[in-house]
């Protein structure tokens, strides 16, 4: 029992801190809404764009990984 009210205790902490760190705007404040949005859109971005380039990286190993066993086949 003290085990399942710790796990509760913890989740409900956890998730005051990851929302603590979000900005609240008010009802009709389309400039703070304006500016989170845009704030999270670049911040995807960036994360995504970072992925794309080591992926892009990984191209040529992965081309001759393939090469080399579609040689090994025939």
């Amino acid at each position: 029992m003290n085990k399942i009210l710790l796990i509760v205790v913890l989740i409900f902490s956890f998730n005051n801190l990851v929302s603590a760190e979000e900005k609240k705007c008010r009802t009709f404040d389309i400039v703070c809404k304006t500016k989170n949005s845009v704030n999270k859109t670049i911040e995807f971005q960036k994360k995504k764009a970072g992925e794309g380039v080591s992926q892009l990286k990984e191209i040529p190993e992965n081309l001759k990984q393939k090469n080399k066993h579609l040689k090994q086949r025939k």
